[in-house]
């Protein structure tokens, strides 16, 4: 009976020191509401973020970063909306009036969401699709990682920073434009 008290003791004093753990990590209501609302407005910016992309829409997309966000990848590398939006428009040409994409789709998916205040980081994968040249059906032609830090600016998400890595083909987001093909810059010169 002694011995069963102990255990009744022990057992008691386990449950109290975790209960009283938890209660110290659980959130309000309203935390865990306000968590999913900016996890819903970040998700958001993602899947705009293709969608402007695969409109040509590069005045929706740059607004998506923040005054002072920037953008690296394997097109290069900008700073603030404006000169995102110019480096796109140069790399790979403005829309005309009524143009509508029937060669290129961008897919996001597994978005890892972490949010500290604030501010937020998120890792993501892309793959980007293309009409295959033999035959009208998409082809993959990109597929990589997303690396994003976003800031809260007066209530509204935005991108602080975006790196492009290239998985397939490799493409370090960090590193200098690559060359163009081979044969390309001959072409270029004797046009």
């Amino acid at each position: 009976m002694d011995m069963l008290k102990r255990l009744a003791t022990a057992a008691a004093l386990c449950a109290l020191s975790m209960a009283s753990a938890g209660a110290a990590n659980a959130q309000t209501l309203e935390q865990r509401v306000q968590r999913m609302e900016d996890e819903s407005a970040i998700r958001r910016i993602l899947v705009q973020y293709g969608t402007y992309l695969d409109a040509r829409d590069f005045a929706g997309y740059a607004g998506l970063f923040a005054p002072e966000g920037e953008w690296i990848g394997g097109l290069g590398r900008a700073r603030g909306p404006k000169a995102i939006q110019a480096m796109l428009e140069e790399r790979l040409g403005k829309a005309e009036p009524g143009w509508i994409n029937k060669t290129s789709y961008h897919l996001l998916s597994n978005a890892l969401i972490e949010i500290e205040g604030d501010k937020a980081h998120v890792v993501s994968k892309y793959l980007f699709l293309t009409k295959a040249q033999d035959a009208d059906r998409p082809a993959p032609l990109l597929a990589g990682r997303y690396e994003d830090d976003l800031v809260r600016l007066n209530g509204t998400w935005k991108i602080m920073k975006r790196v492009t890595n290239g998985i397939i083909p490799y493409r370090d987001g960090n590193a200098p434009p690559p060359p163009p093909p081979a044969g390309l810059e001959d072409k270029a010169r004797t046009r």
